[in-house]
């Protein structure tokens, strides 16, 4: 993340609380609050899908600044966190259509104000600190602890754009693996920090966001399963046989007859621009699946780096070094969320 890594979770930690925040087994503590659940049908951490009638920002000195340095900026359709099921013990999530410049003027700007008071601040004065971050005080409406905590899980008052981080795990007859990698230098969010493969934006791929297909955290995954760990165009369909690559129909015909299992481990707040992470663990258990695709394994080439500093992908389901201090994983090296997937699926797993 950046060598002010630590001030800056000592600072969250003071703002929300630091039972609040996740830590690893080796006590480090990440930027990041979980609601943890196994649930066994990967649609129900999703509740509904309604209308988002709420009005934000058209802009922000962070969306001008990303105009200039793109101009092919893209005010794609995102699905948004609109607040978790009072009703539920497990994390579910209340959902609407949104767009993503939204979520660029309310969330992701959260986390640069963030970043730059931080690099300013000559003092440790929490207090002081957060008096100068006037937009997430606008968002907690001043609070601090456990009701700025509240607030951030409740989605009020910005457009978080929902994401999804997947553990993918698979047998080869023998142990049982999984991926992680280095994202590559030139995307605009988490740009040369470790991740899960595969993570992705839970975004609507038809006209209408409601359709079975598009809303569909099982079809997402293996969407970003196709693109990320095989390579394959953003266009093949793996809900439909007629454009479903080989190594995703068959992975889909193992989830359904248990030969592979799709488990929602949790949900993730990330806090550094209050935004809502699903965490997924995606497990093969058939070794034939593994033995017979594993040398079409193609990282997409625009997601990740490919560069003989980063050979080693896949890492047996017993090897938590990612998560040692300093690691690939450390806070500082990370995306946190990838983090937060790790430590929450592994035991899963």
């Amino acid at each position: 993340m950046s060598s002010k890594t630590p001030t800056l979770t000592k600072f969250l930690a003071w703002l929300y609380g630091e039972e609040a925040l996740l830590k690893s087994s080796y006590s480090t503590i990440y930027p990041v609050a979980v609601k943890l659940c196994t649930l066994t049908n990967p649609e129900d951490v999703l509740v509904d899908l309604t209308e988002d009638t709420r009005q934000f920002p058209a802009t922000s000195w962070l969306l001008e600044e990303m105009k200039q340095q793109n101009q092919h900026l893209w005010n794609g359709k995102t699905y948004v966190f609109l607040g978790l099921d009072s009703t539920s013990t497990d994390p579910r999530l209340h959902c609407a259509e949104g767009y993503y410049f939204d979520t660029v003027n309310t969330c992701i700007v959260l986390e640069e104000e963030l970043k730059r008071n931080l690099a300013k601040a000559t003092e440790s004065d929490f207090a002081s600190l957060y008096a100068t971050m006037h937009l997430r005080r606008a968002i907690h409406q001043n609070q601090i602890g456990k009701a700025a905590l509240a607030d951030a899980w409740s989605g009020e008052r910005r457009s978080a754009a929902i994401a999804i981080c997947c553990l993918f795990v698979a047998s080869d007859g023998v142990s049982y693996r999984y991926y992680v990698r280095r994202r590559s230098a030139n995307l605009a969010d988490g740009a040369g920090l470790y991740h899960v493969i595969p993570s992705m934006v839970f975004q609507p791929i038809a006209k209408d966001g409601n359709e079975p297909d598009s809303f569909s955290i099982t079809n997402t995954i293996l969407r970003e399963v196709a693109e990320e760990l095989f390579d394959h165009e953003e266009e093949v369909t793996p809900e439909h046989e007629t454009n479903c690559p080989p190594e995703i129909m068959a992975l889909r015909e193992l989830l359904q007859t248990g030969g592979a299992e799709l488990l929602i481990t949790g949900v993730a707040m990330e806090l550094l621009s209050l935004r809502p992470e699903i965490l997924a663990v995606l497990i093969v258990h058939d070794p034939e699946w593994l033995q017979q695709y594993e040398s079409h394994i193609r990282f997409s080439s625009s997601e990740y780096a490919n560069d003989t500093e980063d050979t080693k992908s896949d890492r047996d389901l017993d090897d938590e070094t990612v998560l040692e201090p300093g690691g690939e994983f450390a806070p500082e090296n990370c995306v946190v969320a990838g983090a937060a997937c790790l430590i929450v699926g592994l035991p899963v797993a």
